[in-house]
């Protein structure tokens, strides 16, 4: 019998959510008051996303503006080299890409890393298991009797959207319901916050290349920070919540589709900085969650560069594009950059 109480299902779930939308859904924008990390200009090696090829009969040099598949860079240093694809999340569960430039890349490559899933220790676990209090509304509050009543609409609106119940949510509180809310419109969607990290995984696996996380992502830290936010505070996330949901119900499939094909541009105008990340802020510790998710990619990529080989890495958009992202950062660092054909 399907359990309804989201608490019920995994106090670990609740902090997933939050992983999920603070590293994937544009978080390295909010971190740095911007709109969007993605320039104004085309983003760094998206002018170099045009590859000059011969062709086989002519002999003539043909320009092509996209290579199949998603973007695909390659970060070279000596005789070491890093492919990086660039990840978009989420991405709907059944959608087709051409894998073939990143299966060439995987082929006789030392490891793949893929960012780490979000955990907490068994000993928080344990203690949100027993005492759900943090996490839920006082009183014999319900959800639905604190959200005011522009936000109370847009509840009962998404209640229709995802064929769900208001007593699913009834004791949570606003902020957490709407960390509920965002993965249960994914999956009614049809969306995968797991994918392409997944998907890469798995061709990992048939190519033998082991895998690695980049990393630990522990969220222990700032669970009861999160947990203390004001009710102000909360119906603020909420309605962030709820903004983000429309914005991927609105340009969540075209997004993806661009990103399949490799198209930067589209991915840029519809990959949107997320308002709930914005909301999370708040919370001082996230700061520091967002700078080390780039720190980690970096450091990762260059510890792979310091001896000759060739490995495989993903890692988000919002984290490798940018001034201040990764593939700038290795560029300052003396590797060399390139879109690999």
């Amino acid at each position: 019998m399907e359990v309804r109480d989201p608490l019920r299902r995994s106090a670990a779930n609740i902090w997933a959510s939050l992983a999920v939308s603070v590293l994937v859904v544009g978080a390295a924008a909010s971190a740095h008051g911007q709109s969007s990390p993605w320039s104004a200009k085309p983003p760094l090696a998206w002018s170099r996303a045009s590859s000059a090829v011969a062709d086989a009969t002519t002999g003539e040099v043909v320009v092509t503006k996209h290579l199949p598949g998603p973007a695909l860079w390659k970060v070279t240093k000596g005789d070491a080299q890093v492919f990086i694809l660039g990840a978009a999340t989420p991405l709907p569960h059944m959608l087709q890409w051409d894998t073939l430039r990143l299966e060439n890349a995987l082929n006789g490559a030392d490891a793949l890393y893929l960012e780490p899933r979000p955990s907490l220790s068994p000993m928080e676990l344990m203690r949100l298991a027993v005492n759900r209090a943090p996490l839920e509304l006082a009183g014999g509050q319900t959800l639905e009797t604190v959200l005011p009543p522009r936000e109370k609409e847009r509840f009962t609106r998404m209640m229709v959207t995802i064929h769900g119940k208001a007593q699913t949510y009834d004791r949570l509180k606003p902020a957490i319901a709407g960390l509920f809310l965002i993965a249960d419109f994914r999956k009614a969607a049809g969306l995968s916050e797991g994918k392409p990290g997944t998907t890469v995984m798995h061709l990992a696996e048939d190519a033998h290349v082991p895998v690695k996380s980049v990393g630990d992502f522990r969220l222990d830290p700032f669970v009861d920070t999160a947990s203390r936010l004001s009710m102000a505070d909360n119906i603020a996330c909420f309605d962030a919540a709820m903004d983000d949901i429309d914005q991927e119900a609105v340009h969540g499939r075209v997004m993806a589709e661009a990103w399949a094909k490799g198209d930067l541009k589209t991915v840029g105008e519809t990959y949107k900085a997320s308002l709930l990340t914005s909301c999370l802020m708040r919370i001082p510790s996230v700061q520091k969650l967002l700078d080390r998710g780039t720190d980690q990619g970096v450091q990762t990529v260059q510890a792979a560069l310091i001896k000759p080989g060739k490995s495989v890495a993903v890692v988000d958009l919002n984290f490798l594009l940018g001034p201040r992202g990764v593939l700038g950062r290795l560029e300052a660092a003396g590797a060399t950059v390139t879109v690999p054909d």
